[in-house]
């Protein structure tokens, strides 16, 4: 299942980077044990939100590795099927099986929902991902979650509408860029997630703020959903290494213009000029 397959990925697969994403990608849209799943260039390109060049390279590094393979290539309109050998019949450790699982019985018409030590949100959502504390609300006033990465990660549904859950890892850039009075959606999906925690690892938190900043105030209708940042983003360059010391800014060329020496006798004109602005002013004087 899905959430198996990307449990493999978080806990087992040894690529990185874009590599590691398009595993993700893959084990994202699987949906049996045997983690295949079709998908061409323009799908990787949309979950990675990356460009066609990057797209492939991180497709090919992925291959490299061995973790990923095409179980069968592409025919006509049918995209190619990749498989992550590693995740085929992968089951979460932490799944409860057997008897002693399914949900507990009822102990009236309507017992309404859990409480005590047993209850809480789901442990489904990958630690690495969320640093273990941000976790879909529960309780009667949430609508039902059928992924519960999903469910953080797109916002959970409050009364009908879609709330943005932010992870951990990304407070930092998003409270930079509310403080500069810039309120888009951050209802990210997982992959999204994953693109912006691995560029804040590059980049830094404060390159992305400002990035973003100039992003927004260029967009002539305003900036409505923090998906219109990525590519700014995955063009910004890693952060300097500790210790790096600014360039000089270059000093400006000396200037060919002669200043204008006020103590200089004024020119032929100018005092043409005054003698015909004193002649008029009598004039008018006399009248």
């Amino acid at each position: 299942m899905t959430l198996d397959a990307m449990d493999w990925v978080w806990t087992r697969a040894k690529s990185r980077g874009n590599a590691r994403l398009v595993l993700l990608a893959v084990a994202d849209a699987t949906t049996g044990p045997d983690a295949t799943a079709r998908m061409g260039t323009a799908e990787f390109m949309r979950r990675l939100a990356a460009s066609r060049s990057t797209t492939r390279a991180a497709v090919d590094a992925a291959l490299a590795s061995g973790e990923l393979i095409e179980d069968e290539p592409a025919q006509g309109s049918r995209a190619t099927r990749y498989k992550i050998p590693g995740a085929v019949g992968y089951v979460r450790t932490h799944r409860a099986t057997g008897p002693e699982s399914g949900p507990l019985p009822a102990t009236g018409p309507n017992p309404g929902p859990l409480t005590g030590p047993e209850s809480g949100p789901p442990a489904d959502i990958p630690d690495a991902l969320f640093g273990g504390e941000i976790r879909p609300p529960m309780g009667p006033d949430f609508g039902p979650h059928h992924s519960p990465i999903e469910g953080v990660s797109k916002g959970v549904r409050e009364h009908g509408r879609e709330v943005a859950v932010i992870p951990e890892f990304a407070r930092p850039l998003v409270d930079q860029i509310t403080a500069a009075e810039i309120y888009p959606a951050w209802t990210l999906a997982p992959g999204e997630w994953v693109v912006v925690h691995a560029l804040i690892k590059r980049s830094g938190a404060d390159m992305l703020a400002a990035a973003a900043v100039q992003a927004a105030q260029r967009a002539r209708n305003g900036v409505a959903h923090a998906r219109y940042f990525l590519r700014a983003w995955q063009a910004l360059p890693p952060a300097p290494a500790p210790g790096t010391v600014p360039a000089a800014a270059p000093s400006r060329p000396a200037s060919n213009v002669i200043p204008l020496d006020r103590a200089q006798p004024r020119g032929r004109v100018a005092q043409s000029a005054d003698y015909l602005a004193e002649a008029l002013a009598a004039m008018e004087a006399q009248q």
